[in-house]
């Protein structure tokens, strides 16, 4: 099956996600009543200063991504802040314009700089992602069992009570997950040693991949050092708690600068609808979003009583605030290293298969 069909279904799959999310919650007597014209107020009579503020905060977190990254990057090689901030740059601006597949172009992009290898970089994002994962998640847990939710339906109702419920189950496995790293780090060997074991022992597994199998996991057992290092740890910790506070922030401001009902938002609903949207992002069709903005009004209007018209704006202003400023300054980046969209998905594709092929 070619590349390009595979994709195609893809992008096929989650517009028909999306379709049949839209046509569930269109069903609402709010939906039915849509007036445009109180959508059109929302957003021409946006706070441009707000607005403006949110935009440097979004730069701002990708200076934090580079600085952690490079933190990350640290017990293997003392990368260049630069480097590391243009590669998020690019990376997360690919993201927006390729979808998931643009998710390889960070660590291609950053191995080939630093002139580390694949497996390291990949370690390297791994580990993000956990800290992201971690500290997203805490953030939620707050935002879920202190935030001023006001579920404005039983049905409303009935999701609060399943999301406190599933908040505190992931938060439980995410405290496992944390323990396991730290065991993981200070018994890598030992653990490394009797799993190469586990899979030299399944004999149709070729002597190849084995290899590169315990490769991988010295590497991420040696991108694990930030654990060890008590300085690397720090770096990395405070810089994952200061990105999502950013993160936070970006929503709280954009928020404040549509008005309304969306103005009495708090920190902390501001919060929980980031997160919302994050997890909608697993659903998206490149260049457009989708998921984002659909679970976003969903939180707004079932538990904050936001009308769908404010709602609708809010989602459509965040989305366009922290996608454009990657997607444009990724543009301008790779235009002054002679890439293309086109060259940086071929990178991204090729990487990925290598690391597929070689994992």
């Amino acid at each position: 099956m070619k590349k390009s069909f595979r994709r195609a279904i893809g992008v096929g799959l989650a517009a028909i996600a999306l379709g049949l999310i839209v046509l569930n919650f269109s069903r609402g007597a709010e939906w039915r009543n849509f007036r445009w014209d109180r959508l059109w107020g929302t957003l021409v009579e946006a706070n441009v200063g707000y607005l403006a503020a949110a935009v440097a905060l979004v730069f701002t977190s990708l200076l934090i991504r580079a600085f952690r990254w490079r933190s990350f990057l640290h017990p293997i090689k003392r990368g260049s802040l630069w480097i590391e901030f243009v590669g998020q740059v690019v990376g997360f601006g690919s993201v927006f314009f390729l979808g998931r597949i643009g998710e390889f172009v960070r660590p291609a992009y950053i191995a080939r700089k630093e002139e580390v290898p694949l497996t390291a970089m990949a370690a390297v994002w791994l580990l993000e992602r956990i800290y992201d994962s971690v500290f997203v998640t805490l953030v939620a847990a707050v935002a879920l069992f202190l935030g001023p939710l006001r579920p404005s339906t039983p049905q409303a109702r009935a999701a609060l009570v399943r999301m406190h419920w599933a908040g505190g189950v992931v938060l439980l496995l995410t405290l496992v997950l944390v323990g396991l790293l730290l065991a993981f780090r200070m018994r890598s060997e030992a653990w490394i040693r009797q799993l190469t074991d586990t899979v030299r022992a399944v004999r149709f597994i070729p002597e190849r991949p084995r290899q590169h199998f315990e490769q991988l996991l010295r590497s991420f057992a040696v991108g694990l050092g930030v654990l060890r290092s008590w300085s690397d740890f720090q770096a990395s910790a405070v810089s994952t708690a200061a990105l999502w506070f950013v993160n936070v922030s970006v929503f709280w401001l954009v928020f404040h600068a549509l008005g309304g009902n969306l103005r009495g938002l708090s920190w902390l609903a501001s919060a929980l609808v980031l997160f919302m949207a994050a997890l909608g992002m697993l659903v998206q069709i490149p260049g457009i979003g989708g998921g984002f903005q659909v679970l976003a009004i969903v939180v707004l209007t079932g538990f904050f009583n936001v009308s769908v018209e404010e709602a609708t704006g809010a989602s459509l202003v965040a989305w366009i605030v922290n996608s454009f400023p990657c997607m444009s300054l990724g543009l301008v980046f790779l235009a002054h290293e002679g890439l293309t969209l086109g060259k940086v998905k071929a990178l991204a594709e090729k990487e990925r298969a290598g690391l597929t092929k070689n994992g």
